[in-house]
């Protein structure tokens, strides 16, 4: 069964996963990006992929990760979040599928709970392999999400 083989990337010395079934494609090439001046920083811009226009967002910013000079090649993973999002995040390295043993997700530990821009939304779960490895796993919902979460306050007023 598939369910629980997983996309590893990394960023920096941040390992992570994305549910394969959440994976649209996965690119590593030059790529002309416009970028759209209502677009927040964690957005490096847009391009046109096999007859997609993708938004890129890069992982680094949008985790809080100092920025690095720009390669000629970028490597994207792409998502379809809803309908008519479809996203692409800049990542430094594809390090291969990886199938995740049985009790090796859990809940993110305390360090990670952070709610600055919804990281604790982004990565909740972890996975702890046998060798060490910590995999954040990463929520795609929460790409572009960097609004707090607003809790509903008390009951509905009629007027």
């Amino acid at each position: 069964m598939v369910k629980d083989e997983y996309l590893v990337a990394r960023v920096g010395g941040l390992y992570f996963g994305i549910f394969c079934r959440d994976v649209k494609n996965v690119y590593s090439q030059q790529l002309k990006l416009a970028k759209l001046h209502y677009q927040s920083s964690i957005f490096r811009g847009i391009t046109h992929i096999n007859g997609s226009m993708l938004q890129i967002i890069d992982l680094r910013r949008r985790i809080g990760m100092p920025d690095e000079k720009e390669p000629e090649v970028l490597t994207l993973v792409s998502f379809q979040t809803d309908i008519s999002n479809l996203f692409a995040v800049v990542v430094d390295q594809i390090v291969g599928l990886k199938r995740l043993p049985k009790g090796s997700v859990q809940p993110h530990p305390g360090h990670m709970t952070n709610t600055h821009e919804n990281i604790n939304l982004l990565f909740p779960m972890v996975a702890i392999l046998e060798d060490g490895m910590m995999i954040h796993l990463l929520d795609s919902t929460y790409l572009n999400k960097t609004e707090p979460v607003l809790e509903e306050a008390g009951d509905l007023e009629l007027f």
